[in-house]
């Protein structure tokens, strides 16, 4: 659960292969919306990330969280 918003939900995810990627985050949960923070989760300068109807689509630099 995040910190400051108990309805909400934080999710850390990292590329551990070394290799720029990008791919989905799919869930059967029901999102409301979804941002990029960082670890202190203070919101980053990308701001909101899109809904699609597929799910999130994230991209990942080799070994970045």
């Amino acid at each position: 659960k995040a910190e400051d918003r108990p309805e909400a939900l934080v999710v850390r995810l990292y590329e551990a292969h070394g290799s720029t990627v990008t791919t989905w985050l799919q869930t059967s949960l029901p999102i409301k919306e979804a941002m990029l923070c960082d670890l202190l989760e203070r919101p980053a300068v990308q701001g909101r990330l899109p809904l699609e109807q597929r799910g999130l689509r994230l991209s990942f630099t080799p070994f970045r969280i």
